[in-house]
Protein backbone atom coordinates (compact mmCIF):
# COMPACT_ATOMS: atom_id res chain seq x y z
CA UNK A 1 0.00 0.00 0.00
CA UNK A 2 1.25 3.49 -0.85
CA UNK A 3 2.45 5.73 1.97
CA UNK A 4 4.08 9.18 2.45
CA UNK A 5 7.29 10.23 4.14
CA UNK A 6 8.75 13.58 5.14
CA UNK A 7 11.62 15.10 3.16
CA UNK A 8 13.39 17.89 5.06
CA UNK A 9 14.87 20.78 3.13
CA UNK A 10 18.61 21.34 3.32
CA UNK A 11 20.15 24.81 3.34
CA UNK A 12 23.90 25.47 3.39
CA UNK A 13 24.50 21.80 4.03
CA UNK A 14 22.27 21.71 7.11
CA UNK A 15 18.86 20.18 7.55
CA UNK A 16 16.12 22.71 8.31
CA UNK A 17 12.72 22.34 10.00
CA UNK A 18 10.94 22.89 6.67
CA UNK A 19 9.81 19.79 4.82
CA UNK A 20 7.65 18.42 1.99
CA UNK A 21 6.14 14.98 1.49
CA UNK A 22 7.28 12.22 -0.79
CA UNK A 23 4.91 9.54 -2.11
CA UNK A 24 6.09 5.92 -2.06
CA UNK A 25 4.34 3.17 -4.03
CA UNK A 26 5.08 -0.37 -5.14
CA UNK A 27 5.96 -0.73 -8.86
CA UNK A 28 5.02 -3.72 -11.04
CA UNK A 29 8.45 -5.33 -10.52
CA UNK A 30 8.07 -5.21 -6.71
CA UNK A 31 10.47 -2.32 -6.14
CA UNK A 32 9.40 0.93 -4.51
CA UNK A 33 8.91 4.02 -6.62
CA UNK A 34 8.78 7.57 -5.30
CA UNK A 35 7.68 11.06 -6.25
CA UNK A 36 8.76 14.05 -4.12
CA UNK A 37 7.46 17.59 -3.77
CA UNK A 38 3.97 17.27 -2.27
CA UNK A 39 2.94 19.99 0.24
CA UNK A 40 0.77 17.68 2.38
CA UNK A 41 0.84 14.06 3.48
CA UNK A 42 -2.64 13.37 2.09
CA UNK A 43 -1.76 14.61 -1.41
CA UNK A 44 1.31 12.36 -1.43
CA UNK A 45 -0.68 9.32 -0.26
CA UNK A 46 -3.48 9.96 -2.77
CA UNK A 47 -0.97 10.24 -5.61
CA UNK A 48 0.72 7.00 -4.56
CA UNK A 49 -2.67 5.22 -4.32
CA UNK A 50 -3.51 6.40 -7.87
CA UNK A 51 -0.27 4.85 -9.15
CA UNK A 52 -1.07 1.50 -7.57
CA UNK A 53 -4.65 1.57 -8.93
CA UNK A 54 -3.26 2.23 -12.42
CA UNK A 55 -0.75 -0.59 -12.01
CA UNK A 56 -3.50 -3.05 -11.07
CA UNK A 57 -5.66 -1.95 -14.03
CA UNK A 58 -2.76 -2.17 -16.51
CA UNK A 59 -2.88 1.53 -17.49
CA UNK A 60 0.13 2.73 -15.48
CA UNK A 61 2.86 4.81 -17.16
CA UNK A 62 6.21 4.99 -15.37
CA UNK A 63 6.70 8.67 -14.33
CA UNK A 64 10.36 8.35 -15.33
CA UNK A 65 9.27 7.59 -18.90
CA UNK A 66 6.91 10.57 -18.88
CA UNK A 67 9.90 12.76 -18.04
CA UNK A 68 12.01 11.37 -20.91
CA UNK A 69 13.43 14.24 -22.94
CA UNK A 70 11.95 14.55 -26.42
CA UNK A 71 15.40 14.45 -28.05
CA UNK A 72 16.27 11.21 -26.24
CA UNK A 73 13.00 9.60 -27.31
CA UNK A 74 13.57 10.68 -30.94
CA UNK A 75 16.81 8.65 -31.02
CA UNK A 76 14.96 5.60 -29.68
CA UNK A 77 12.11 6.13 -32.14
CA UNK A 78 14.41 6.49 -35.17
CA UNK A 79 16.06 3.10 -34.55
CA UNK A 80 12.63 1.42 -34.68
CA UNK A 81 11.36 3.34 -37.72
CA UNK A 82 13.85 2.88 -40.55
CA UNK A 83 12.59 4.47 -43.77
CA UNK A 84 13.84 5.07 -47.28
CA UNK A 85 16.81 7.48 -47.45
CA UNK A 86 14.63 10.22 -48.98
CA UNK A 87 12.18 9.99 -46.06
CA UNK A 88 15.01 9.89 -43.53
CA UNK A 89 16.64 13.01 -44.97
CA UNK A 90 13.29 14.87 -44.99
CA UNK A 91 12.67 13.91 -41.37
CA UNK A 92 16.21 14.90 -40.39
CA UNK A 93 15.67 18.37 -41.85
CA UNK A 94 12.40 18.90 -39.97
CA UNK A 95 13.91 17.65 -36.72
CA UNK A 96 17.10 19.72 -36.98
CA UNK A 97 15.47 22.95 -38.13
CA UNK A 98 12.11 23.01 -36.35
CA UNK A 99 11.45 20.31 -33.74
CA UNK A 100 14.66 19.71 -31.80
CA UNK A 101 15.55 23.41 -31.32
CA UNK A 102 12.18 23.82 -29.59
CA UNK A 103 11.61 20.50 -27.80
CA UNK A 104 14.93 18.61 -27.52
CA UNK A 105 15.27 18.87 -23.72
CA UNK A 106 11.53 19.07 -22.95
CA UNK A 107 9.87 16.06 -21.23
CA UNK A 108 7.47 14.10 -23.44
CA UNK A 109 4.57 14.81 -21.10
CA UNK A 110 5.03 18.56 -21.76
CA UNK A 111 5.51 18.20 -25.51
CA UNK A 112 2.22 16.27 -25.63
CA UNK A 113 0.21 19.48 -25.25
CA UNK A 114 -2.07 20.78 -27.99
CA UNK A 115 -1.96 24.40 -26.83
CA UNK A 116 1.86 24.42 -26.66
CA UNK A 117 2.12 22.94 -30.15
CA UNK A 118 -0.34 25.50 -31.56
CA UNK A 119 1.70 28.34 -30.04
CA UNK A 120 4.93 26.87 -31.44
CA UNK A 121 3.44 26.48 -34.94
CA UNK A 122 2.25 30.10 -34.92
CA UNK A 123 5.72 31.34 -33.96
CA UNK A 124 7.49 29.22 -36.59
CA UNK A 125 5.29 29.97 -39.64
CA UNK A 126 5.43 33.09 -41.76
CA UNK A 127 4.69 35.97 -41.37
CA UNK A 128 5.64 35.72 -37.66
CA UNK A 129 8.40 33.15 -38.18
CA UNK A 130 10.84 32.35 -40.95
CA UNK A 131 9.44 29.02 -42.17
CA UNK A 132 6.91 28.31 -44.89
CA UNK A 133 3.53 27.24 -43.43
CA UNK A 134 3.61 23.99 -45.42
CA UNK A 135 7.00 23.12 -43.89
CA UNK A 136 5.71 23.84 -40.38
CA UNK A 137 2.64 21.68 -41.10
CA UNK A 138 4.93 18.81 -42.14
CA UNK A 139 6.93 19.23 -38.93
CA UNK A 140 3.73 19.21 -36.86
CA UNK A 141 2.62 16.02 -38.59
CA UNK A 142 6.01 14.43 -37.88
CA UNK A 143 5.71 15.49 -34.23
CA UNK A 144 2.36 13.71 -34.00
CA UNK A 145 3.87 10.58 -35.57
CA UNK A 146 6.71 10.61 -33.02
CA UNK A 147 4.26 11.04 -30.13
CA UNK A 148 2.16 8.14 -31.44
CA UNK A 149 5.32 6.05 -31.24
CA UNK A 150 5.79 7.19 -27.64
CA UNK A 151 2.21 6.13 -26.89
CA UNK A 152 2.77 2.71 -28.45
CA UNK A 153 5.97 2.25 -26.43
CA UNK A 154 4.28 3.20 -23.14
CA UNK A 155 6.04 6.54 -22.63
CA UNK A 156 2.82 8.61 -22.64
CA UNK A 157 -0.81 7.56 -22.02
CA UNK A 158 -2.13 8.91 -25.35
CA UNK A 159 -1.05 11.17 -28.20
CA UNK A 160 -3.16 14.30 -27.72
CA UNK A 161 -2.23 15.61 -31.19
CA UNK A 162 -3.73 12.60 -32.96
CA UNK A 163 -6.78 13.62 -34.99
CA UNK A 164 -6.47 17.28 -33.97
CA UNK A 165 -6.54 19.82 -36.81
CA UNK A 166 -4.00 22.55 -36.17
CA UNK A 167 -4.02 25.38 -38.70
CA UNK A 168 -0.53 26.62 -39.51
CA UNK A 169 0.07 30.18 -40.69
CA UNK A 170 -2.33 33.09 -41.04
CA UNK A 171 -2.21 33.58 -44.83
CA UNK A 172 -5.04 31.59 -46.36
CA UNK A 173 -3.67 31.64 -49.90
CA UNK A 174 -4.65 29.10 -52.49
CA UNK A 175 -2.02 26.52 -53.35
CA UNK A 176 -0.60 27.11 -56.80
CA UNK A 177 -1.60 24.51 -59.37
CA UNK A 178 1.16 22.62 -61.16
CA UNK A 179 1.75 24.06 -64.64
CA UNK A 180 1.00 21.53 -67.40
CA UNK A 181 1.62 21.83 -71.13
CA UNK A 182 -0.39 21.76 -74.33
CA UNK A 183 1.18 19.73 -77.19
CA UNK A 184 2.32 22.86 -79.07
CA UNK A 185 3.92 24.32 -75.93
CA UNK A 186 6.06 21.28 -75.21
CA UNK A 187 6.92 21.03 -78.90
CA UNK A 188 8.19 24.62 -78.87
CA UNK A 189 10.25 23.93 -75.73
CA UNK A 190 11.64 20.82 -77.47
CA UNK A 191 12.65 22.85 -80.54
CA UNK A 192 14.21 25.55 -78.39
CA UNK A 193 16.62 23.16 -76.65
CA UNK A 194 19.26 20.86 -78.15
CA UNK A 195 20.12 17.18 -77.97
CA UNK A 196 19.37 15.29 -74.78
CA UNK A 197 18.24 18.51 -73.08
CA UNK A 198 15.43 18.85 -75.63
CA UNK A 199 14.41 15.20 -75.45
CA UNK A 200 14.02 14.99 -71.67
CA UNK A 201 10.92 17.21 -71.14
CA UNK A 202 9.39 15.90 -74.38
CA UNK A 203 9.77 12.26 -73.31
CA UNK A 204 8.38 13.03 -69.87
CA UNK A 205 5.26 14.70 -71.28
CA UNK A 206 4.56 11.71 -73.54
CA UNK A 207 5.46 8.94 -71.05
CA UNK A 208 4.71 10.43 -67.61
CA UNK A 209 7.77 9.08 -65.80
CA UNK A 210 8.87 10.45 -62.45
CA UNK A 211 12.08 12.47 -62.55
CA UNK A 212 14.14 9.70 -60.93
CA UNK A 213 12.71 7.11 -63.32
CA UNK A 214 13.66 9.24 -66.33
CA UNK A 215 17.11 10.30 -65.12
CA UNK A 216 17.95 6.75 -63.99
CA UNK A 217 16.65 4.94 -67.08
CA UNK A 218 19.19 2.49 -68.57
CA UNK A 219 19.51 2.02 -72.32
CA UNK A 220 18.91 -1.75 -71.89
CA UNK A 221 15.40 -0.89 -70.69
CA UNK A 222 14.54 1.31 -73.68
CA UNK A 223 12.39 0.38 -76.70
CA UNK A 224 11.81 -3.23 -75.73
CA UNK A 225 9.47 -4.92 -78.21
CA UNK A 226 6.18 -6.42 -77.04
CA UNK A 227 3.59 -8.20 -79.18
CA UNK A 228 -0.13 -8.62 -78.48
CA UNK A 229 -3.02 -9.67 -80.70
CA UNK A 230 -6.12 -7.67 -81.57
CA UNK A 231 -8.86 -9.51 -83.49
CA UNK A 232 -6.35 -12.23 -84.27
CA UNK A 233 -3.81 -9.84 -85.84
CA UNK A 234 -0.41 -8.94 -84.36
CA UNK A 235 -0.17 -5.66 -82.46
CA UNK A 236 3.49 -4.70 -81.92
CA UNK A 237 4.46 -1.98 -79.49
CA UNK A 238 7.65 -0.69 -77.84
CA UNK A 239 8.07 0.04 -74.15
CA UNK A 240 10.48 1.54 -71.66
CA UNK A 241 10.85 -0.51 -68.51
CA UNK A 242 11.25 0.87 -65.00
CA UNK A 243 13.36 -1.78 -63.28
CA UNK A 244 12.20 -3.02 -59.88
CA UNK A 245 15.69 -2.96 -58.31
CA UNK A 246 17.60 -0.14 -60.07
CA UNK A 247 14.87 1.72 -61.91
CA UNK A 248 15.10 5.12 -60.26
CA UNK A 249 17.78 7.72 -59.57
CA UNK A 250 17.73 8.86 -55.94
CA UNK A 251 19.22 12.11 -54.63
CA UNK A 252 19.35 11.90 -50.86
CA UNK A 253 21.15 13.44 -47.91
CA UNK A 254 23.15 11.14 -45.63
CA UNK A 255 24.87 11.86 -42.35
CA UNK A 256 28.64 11.52 -42.70
CA UNK A 257 29.97 8.53 -40.76
CA UNK A 258 33.62 8.15 -39.74
CA UNK A 259 34.64 6.60 -43.06
CA UNK A 260 32.80 9.29 -45.03
CA UNK A 261 34.41 12.02 -42.96
CA UNK A 262 37.85 10.51 -43.52
CA UNK A 263 37.18 10.46 -47.28
CA UNK A 264 36.14 14.10 -47.12
CA UNK A 265 39.36 15.09 -45.32
CA UNK A 266 41.45 13.22 -47.89
CA UNK A 267 39.67 15.03 -50.72
CA UNK A 268 40.13 18.34 -48.93
CA UNK A 269 43.85 17.65 -48.46
CA UNK A 270 44.14 16.93 -52.18
CA UNK A 271 42.33 20.16 -53.03
CA UNK A 272 44.57 22.26 -50.81
CA UNK A 273 47.68 20.61 -52.21
CA UNK A 274 46.53 21.36 -55.75
CA UNK A 275 45.88 24.99 -54.85
CA UNK A 276 49.33 25.34 -53.30
CA UNK A 277 50.95 23.79 -56.37
CA UNK A 278 49.25 26.43 -58.54
CA UNK A 279 50.18 29.26 -56.20
CA UNK A 280 46.59 29.90 -55.14
CA UNK A 281 45.56 30.94 -51.66
CA UNK A 282 43.06 28.55 -50.13
CA UNK A 283 41.73 27.93 -46.63
CA UNK A 284 40.59 24.64 -45.22
CA UNK A 285 36.82 24.35 -45.33
CA UNK A 286 34.65 23.30 -42.42
CA UNK A 287 33.72 19.59 -42.57
CA UNK A 288 30.05 19.08 -43.50
CA UNK A 289 27.64 17.12 -41.34
CA UNK A 290 25.84 15.62 -44.32
CA UNK A 291 26.59 14.62 -47.89
CA UNK A 292 24.24 14.43 -50.88
CA UNK A 293 24.56 11.21 -52.88
CA UNK A 294 23.15 10.21 -56.26
CA UNK A 295 22.52 6.49 -56.60
CA UNK A 296 20.28 4.01 -58.40
CA UNK A 297 17.68 2.10 -56.42
CA UNK A 298 14.11 0.81 -56.50
CA UNK A 299 11.30 3.11 -57.70
CA UNK A 300 8.71 4.56 -55.33
CA UNK A 301 6.65 1.39 -54.79
CA UNK A 302 6.06 -2.04 -56.34
CA UNK A 303 3.52 -0.61 -58.79
CA UNK A 304 6.14 1.87 -60.03
CA UNK A 305 8.19 -1.00 -61.48
CA UNK A 306 6.36 -1.14 -64.80
CA UNK A 307 6.48 -0.91 -68.57
CA UNK A 308 5.25 2.21 -70.35
CA UNK A 309 4.19 2.06 -74.01
CA UNK A 310 6.02 4.49 -76.32
CA UNK A 311 4.22 6.19 -79.24
CA UNK A 312 5.71 5.67 -82.72
CA UNK A 313 7.12 9.17 -83.21
CA UNK A 314 8.97 8.85 -79.90
CA UNK A 315 10.24 5.38 -80.84
CA UNK A 316 11.94 7.04 -83.82
CA UNK A 317 13.34 9.98 -81.87
CA UNK A 318 14.52 7.87 -78.96
CA UNK A 319 16.00 5.26 -81.31
CA UNK A 320 18.05 7.93 -83.10
CA UNK A 321 19.20 9.31 -79.75
CA UNK A 322 20.27 5.88 -78.45
CA UNK A 323 22.20 5.14 -81.63
CA UNK A 324 24.27 8.31 -81.27
CA UNK A 325 24.47 8.39 -77.45
CA UNK A 326 27.69 6.85 -76.02
CA UNK A 327 26.55 6.46 -72.39
CA UNK A 328 24.60 3.77 -70.53
CA UNK A 329 21.89 6.16 -69.31
CA UNK A 330 20.14 7.97 -72.19
CA UNK A 331 19.09 10.93 -70.04
CA UNK A 332 22.34 11.65 -68.24
CA UNK A 333 24.46 14.76 -68.79
CA UNK A 334 26.40 14.96 -72.09
CA UNK A 335 29.41 13.78 -70.08
CA UNK A 336 27.57 10.69 -68.82
CA UNK A 337 27.03 11.83 -65.22
CA UNK A 338 23.69 11.63 -63.45
CA UNK A 339 21.69 14.85 -63.51
CA UNK A 340 20.78 16.62 -60.32
CA UNK A 341 17.17 17.69 -60.64
CA UNK A 342 17.89 21.29 -59.65
CA UNK A 343 20.82 21.60 -62.05
CA UNK A 344 18.79 20.48 -65.08
CA UNK A 345 15.86 22.69 -64.15
CA UNK A 346 17.98 25.78 -63.54
CA UNK A 347 20.33 25.44 -66.51
CA UNK A 348 18.00 24.04 -69.18
CA UNK A 349 14.28 24.02 -68.42
CA UNK A 350 13.85 27.42 -66.75
CA UNK A 351 15.33 29.48 -69.62
CA UNK A 352 13.46 27.41 -72.23
CA UNK A 353 10.07 27.68 -70.51
CA UNK A 354 10.35 31.08 -68.80
CA UNK A 355 12.36 32.90 -71.46
CA UNK A 356 15.64 34.77 -71.15
CA UNK A 357 17.25 38.10 -71.94
CA UNK A 358 19.70 38.59 -74.76
CA UNK A 359 23.40 38.93 -73.97
CA UNK A 360 25.58 40.86 -76.38
CA UNK A 361 28.66 39.32 -77.93
CA UNK A 362 31.90 40.20 -76.19
CA UNK A 363 35.42 38.92 -75.91
CA UNK A 364 35.41 35.32 -74.77
CA UNK A 365 31.62 35.00 -75.16
CA UNK A 366 29.70 34.51 -78.37
CA UNK A 367 26.57 36.15 -77.00
CA UNK A 368 23.03 34.77 -77.09
CA UNK A 369 19.65 35.72 -78.41
CA UNK A 370 16.62 36.54 -76.32
CA UNK A 371 13.90 33.93 -75.77
CA UNK A 372 10.28 34.88 -75.25
CA UNK A 373 8.41 32.95 -72.53
CA UNK A 374 6.64 29.78 -73.67
CA UNK A 375 5.26 28.26 -70.47
CA UNK A 376 6.47 30.08 -67.30
CA UNK A 377 6.70 27.88 -64.22
CA UNK A 378 6.72 24.58 -66.14
CA UNK A 379 8.70 21.83 -64.37
CA UNK A 380 9.56 18.18 -64.91
CA UNK A 381 6.91 17.35 -62.34
CA UNK A 382 4.54 19.41 -64.48
CA UNK A 383 5.48 17.15 -67.41
CA UNK A 384 4.19 14.15 -65.43
CA UNK A 385 1.01 16.09 -64.63
CA UNK A 386 0.77 16.83 -68.35
CA UNK A 387 0.78 13.19 -69.34
CA UNK A 388 -1.96 12.17 -66.95
CA UNK A 389 -4.04 15.20 -67.98
CA UNK A 390 -3.70 14.20 -71.62
CA UNK A 391 -4.71 10.60 -70.90
CA UNK A 392 -7.75 11.77 -68.97
CA UNK A 393 -8.70 14.15 -71.76
CA UNK A 394 -8.25 11.40 -74.37
CA UNK A 395 -10.51 8.95 -72.54
CA UNK A 396 -7.76 6.46 -71.69
CA UNK A 397 -9.15 3.76 -69.43
CA UNK A 398 -8.45 4.18 -65.72
CA UNK A 399 -6.67 0.83 -65.47
CA UNK A 400 -4.12 1.89 -68.09
CA UNK A 401 -3.74 5.36 -66.55
CA UNK A 402 -2.85 3.83 -63.19
CA UNK A 403 -0.46 1.34 -64.80
CA UNK A 404 1.25 4.03 -66.89
CA UNK A 405 1.69 6.42 -63.96
CA UNK A 406 2.79 3.72 -61.50
CA UNK A 407 0.00 4.43 -59.04
CA UNK A 408 -1.29 2.14 -56.31
CA UNK A 409 -4.86 0.86 -57.02
CA UNK A 410 -6.41 1.17 -53.56
CA UNK A 411 -10.05 0.37 -54.30
CA UNK A 412 -11.95 -2.76 -55.33
CA UNK A 413 -12.21 -1.49 -58.92
CA UNK A 414 -8.43 -1.35 -59.15
CA UNK A 415 -8.24 -4.96 -58.00
CA UNK A 416 -10.58 -6.35 -60.67
CA UNK A 417 -9.87 -4.18 -63.75
CA UNK A 418 -7.19 -5.16 -66.27
CA UNK A 419 -5.42 -3.57 -69.23
CA UNK A 420 -6.29 -4.79 -72.73
CA UNK A 421 -4.36 -4.41 -76.02
CA UNK A 422 -7.21 -2.22 -77.31
CA UNK A 423 -6.68 0.20 -74.42
CA UNK A 424 -2.97 0.40 -75.23
CA UNK A 425 -3.60 1.02 -78.93
CA UNK A 426 -6.09 3.79 -78.13
CA UNK A 427 -3.60 5.60 -75.88
CA UNK A 428 -0.78 5.35 -78.42
CA UNK A 429 -2.98 6.60 -81.25
CA UNK A 430 -4.11 9.59 -79.23
CA UNK A 431 -0.53 10.49 -78.24
CA UNK A 432 0.54 10.26 -81.87
CA UNK A 433 -2.29 12.63 -82.80
CA UNK A 434 -1.20 15.07 -80.08
CA UNK A 435 2.34 15.09 -81.47
CA UNK A 436 1.11 15.93 -84.96
CA UNK A 437 -1.22 18.57 -83.59
CA UNK A 438 1.57 20.13 -81.53
CA UNK A 439 3.87 20.38 -84.58
CA UNK A 440 1.11 21.91 -86.67
CA UNK A 441 0.02 24.53 -84.15
CA UNK A 442 3.58 25.44 -83.15
CA UNK A 443 4.54 25.84 -86.79
CA UNK A 444 1.85 28.44 -87.27
CA UNK A 445 3.25 30.99 -84.83
CA UNK A 446 6.67 30.25 -83.34
CA UNK A 447 9.07 32.09 -85.61
CA UNK A 448 12.40 32.84 -84.03
CA UNK A 449 12.98 29.44 -82.38
CA UNK A 450 15.65 27.12 -83.79
CA UNK A 451 14.15 24.72 -86.31
CA UNK A 452 14.22 21.02 -85.65
CA UNK A 453 12.52 18.21 -87.49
Amino acid sequence: MAYAEKVYKVRNGKQTKQYTWRARYKKPDGTWGSEPGFPTKKLAEDWGDQQEVSIRSGTWIDPEKLQTAFGKWVEIWKTANKKRPRTQSSRAYLLDKLLLPEWEHTPLTEVNNVFAVKAWATRMAKPHGKHDPDTVAQARSLLSTILSGAEDAGYIPANKLYGRRILVGTDHHEEEEEVWAQPDEIYRIYRRLDGVHALMPLVDCYLGLRWGELAGLHRDNCLLKREDRIDGKPFVRHVVRVDAKLGSLHEDTFELDEDGLADWHRAEDARLEECRAKGWKANRRKPPKNVVKLYLGPPKNKYSAREVDVPEFLVRLLGEHLEAWPHEHPFSTPGGQFWRRGNFTRAQLRPAADGREAVARKRGFAGREAWEPILPGFTMRGARHTHDTWMKDDGVDRALRFLTMGWVPKDIEGTYEHVTPEMRRHRLQRLEARWERGKRVAGQGSAGDPKKS
